[in-house]
């Protein structure tokens, strides 16, 4: 059951689905039978419950629109205690490294360096790359004081650097140079690891992250920039109960879709639960 506890709405009166809803729909049920055998309550009992019934949908209508309206504004998360990333293979954005005799060497020596330096990681192009999102990001939570864990959820390598987890490595060991090991922790293991589509096992894998991190859920927050449409909706569909969160890096892009590395960058949070819990208070 998603909602914490199910409370008596109007509609399930219609369709019960509580013991509660059951005795709302058996009052109905018995004041129109006392209108259909001629009864003065049910006569009058009838136009009221109409009108009331027309007061709520209106009522309703207007607050989900309101809700709505207010949802299409972008706004900041809150800093989180835990973040999850999904991250695509490795691209570098520009053309000098598309060749992969020239860039597989330079991220083989940065994945078995024991400590890569800033060079190194501009030899990659790494703040120019496709980790550029997920690197603000950690640094937007970071400045707020609050990050304790990342969790890289990547897919498996299967041809040299195809794979988001060899760009998770090179993500942990930027994130170590620049934060060292002590102001949060980076979750990174084939336990996070997922073949290609299986947004099955990808849904369960996020599942498990708010289970059993041990936060509240509304102290994790999911970051869908990285990885590809299908992998999006898979943790889309695994924060979709109430208190989880999830944000994406919003940017300027250039006629190709792709973001500018000079554009500001920052996050905005997707909230669904005033849509799908309009009445859930967190």
């Amino acid at each position: 059951m998603l909602t914490p506890k199910h409370r008596l709405k109007l509609e399930g009166i219609f369709a019960p689905r509580s013991p509660l809803e059951f005795v709302g729909f058996a009052l109905v049920s018995g004041m129109l039978g006392l209108l259909s055998s001629g009864n003065l309550i049910g006569l009058v009992f009838v136009p009221l419950f109409a009108i009331a019934w027309w007061s709520f949908d209106h009522w309703r209508n207007k607050k989900l629109a309101a809700t709505v309206s207010c949802s299409i504004a972008k706004e900041p998360p809150h800093p989180a205690r835990g973040l999850l990333l999904l991250l695509s293979s490795y691209d570098p954005r520009i053309a000098s490294l598309k060749n992969p005799a020239v860039l597989h060497p330079l991220i083989e020596y940065i994945l078995h360096v024991e400590a890569p330096t800033e060079v190194d990681f501009a030899a990659i192009n790494l703040l120019g790359s496709n980790l550029l999102p997920q690197i603000r990001a950690v640094d937007y939570h970071a400045q707020g004081g609050k990050l304790r864990d990342i969790w890289c959820i990547a897919t498996e390598t299967y041809d040299t650097v195809k794979g988001s987890d060899v760009a998770a490595a090179i993500l942990e060991k930027y994130l170590r140079l620049q934060y060292g090991t002590q102001q949060f922790d980076v979750h990174r293991s084939p336990d996070l690891t997922v073949r290609e589509y299986d947004y099955a096992k990808l849904w369960r894998i996020v599942e498990n992250v708010f289970r059993q991190s041990g936060y509240k859920d509304e102290m994790l927050l999911a970051d869908i920039t990285g990885g590809n449409k299908m992998m999006s909706v898979a943790i889309a569909m695994a924060c979709i109960p109430p208190g989880r969160r999830m944000q994406y890096m919003d940017t300027q892009r250039n006629w190709h879709g792709n973001p500018l590395r000079q554009g500001e960058m920052s996050p905005v949070v997707i909230d669904i639960d005033p849509m799908l819990y309009p009445s859930h208070e967190r």
